[in-house]
């Protein structure tokens, strides 16, 4: 039986994000989610998801690319990736924008994140990442951090995913290992967020599990506002498969055990 973590990215980012994720970990569909704490309503938020009686990990979403307010450092993804291939990133403010979402972390749950990802992946860029596992030392991390060095591939996501894998993960991998930092053994979650059947795209994911798979979503409620999110009909759909017994079925199907990865 493969051991198997679902990871719900984006927490706290918009109020129909975060109760879809709280709805799921109640339920136990998914077993982790990744913060964004310079969202307006981190703090609220925070008290509500410590509340729950659930073995799932709360973890530190890195953000450098979505903008709360004037004073978080980010940048549109592609001036982020010319930045940091190119040297020309702040490693400055870099350091100072990990320990700001990291301090607003622990100051709303009272405690170290569970896990480290990125918001977009960039907690592997260059730069970036050197920067991170500096912080990680500093701070005597115990947790573990997201690896895409070894994604599941499947034929409608190769390309995507072989794009992601080339953006750092094998040197963010090796660096994981140099500083003695658990990470994730596989990784499923990328796709177009186009695709129709999120079902056929989780079967083929699970029908290829490994234990400590970690799973990427991006769970959302139906929301009239969302226009603005060009991928909120893929949030929904997403949702609507978690909260299915279709997915438990699948879970069965395929001789599954959902469950947070630290405890994997």
């Amino acid at each position: 039986m493969a051991k198997v973590c679902y990871c719900a990215d984006d927490f706290s980012m918009r109020p129909e994000i975060s109760s879809a994720i709280l709805s799921l970990l109640e339920k136990e569909r998914i077993h982790a989610t990744s913060c964004m704490t310079q969202s307006p309503s981190w703090f609220q938020d925070a008290k509500v998801l410590t509340s729950l009686d659930t073995t799932a990990e709360i973890g530190l979403h890195l953000n450098f690319t979505q903008a709360f307010g004037v004073q978080d450092y980010t940048e549109r993804l592609p001036k982020l990736m010319l930045g940091a291939w190119t040297g020309q990133l702040s490693q400055t403010k870099v350091r100072d924008s990990i320990a700001r979402q990291w301090e607003l972390f622990c100051s709303a749950t009272g405690r170290m994140p569970d896990f480290v990802d990125g918001h977009q992946h960039v907690h592997q860029f260059p730069v970036i990442r050197e920067a991170l596992f500096k912080f990680l030392n500093q701070q005597q991390f115990k947790g573990w951090v997201r690896s895409l060095r070894h994604p599941v591939l499947t034929p409608n996501t190769r390309i995507k995913v072989t794009l992601l894998k080339l953006l750092g993960a094998t040197r963010f991998s090796e660096m994981c290992q140099h500083y003695n930092i658990h990470q994730n053994s596989t990784f499923a979650g990328i796709y177009s967020f186009d695709a129709q059947s999120y079902a056929l795209l989780n079967q083929q994911w699970l029908a290829q599990a490994q234990d400590q798979l970690l799973i990427m979503c991006h769970p959302a409620l139906s929301h009239s506002q969302s226009s603005h999110d060009p991928i909120h009909a893929a949030r929904v759909r997403e949702f609507e498969y978690f909260d299915s017994a279709q997915f438990q079925q699948d879970c069965r199907h395929h001789h599954i055990q959902l469950g947070p990865l630290g405890a994997i």
